[in-house]
């Protein structure tokens, strides 16, 4: 998906089009992102928090999770892509429905501040994890917006939940080292029509949420969806 001018009309654009193609299994989430994830494992390698999100066993998991909960300001969008897709699989939806739109924003606001000039090529930190970003999305949005777009209510309140979190820009530097950024004088204005542009969404989706579900009808996503359920994660959604 190309970036496009608009910061608003990206984002928004963005979580639409991704709510409409069809996962191949609609209750896990299969994606090869190297070199951060594999779900044949699954492997991952995204640094401290490997381990335990890989781990079969639930309380490993769960405490892997909570621990990155904690350092929530502190984690890229890699991070919060593989924490989605792995609590998607583990049967907690909602939780990684929020998840998978914090990645988004964290994805999309990277790519419109990292200095496009300095990425480098294949290899290069920068240059890596500029395309990843699209890649998480266009693999991990199928299974999870099939999923939260069958209550548009709910993925509406999580929208806006993501919206209220990123009212500000992270230290990018700190999350992601050896990256160059543009000059931060200019990253609140940018971030700040980012984050307009999530709320538009916020308001399409109910203003559309009749159109969306015969739609959903329409297309099979309603009769492919309706067996995946959510496990309510402790203390979370």
């Amino acid at each position: 998906m190309k970036f496009l001018c608009s910061a608003a009309f990206v984002i928004a654009s963005s979580f639409s089009l991704g709510s409409s193609a069809l996962a191949d299994d609609p209750s896990r989430i299969d994606a090869y992102i190297t070199p951060y994830y594999n779900s044949s494992g699954p492997v991952i390698r995204i640094g401290e928090y490997s381990v335990g999100l890989a781990s079969k066993n639930q309380g490993q998991f769960v405490a892997t999770i909570l621990q990155m909960k904690k350092q929530w300001r502190r984690l890229s969008f890699v991070e919060l892509y593989v924490g989605a897709i792995r609590l998607y699989d583990l049967g907690y939806r909602s939780e990684a429905t929020y998840w998978f739109y914090s990645a988004q924003y964290e994805g999309r606001q990277f790519a419109l501040l990292v200095n496009q000039e300095k990425l480098g090529s294949m290899g290069d930190r920068g240059f890596e994890l500029y395309h990843a970003q699209n890649a998480f999305f266009e693999l991990v949005g199928p299974n999870i917006n099939g999923y939260a777009f069958g209550d548009v209510d709910s993925l509406v309140a999580i929208i806006r939940k993501v919206q209220s979190a990123n009212q500000t820009v992270p230290n990018l530097e700190s999350i992601y080292p050896g990256v160059a950024f543009t000059n931060k004088l200019g990253r609140q204005r940018i971030n700040a029509d980012l984050n307009s542009g999530l709320g538009k969404l916020a308001v399409q989706l109910t203003n559309q949420e009749g159109g969306i579900k015969q739609q959903r009808a329409q297309n099979g996503t309603e009769a492919r969806f309706s067996h995946v359920t959510n496990k309510q994660f402790p203390g979370g959604l």
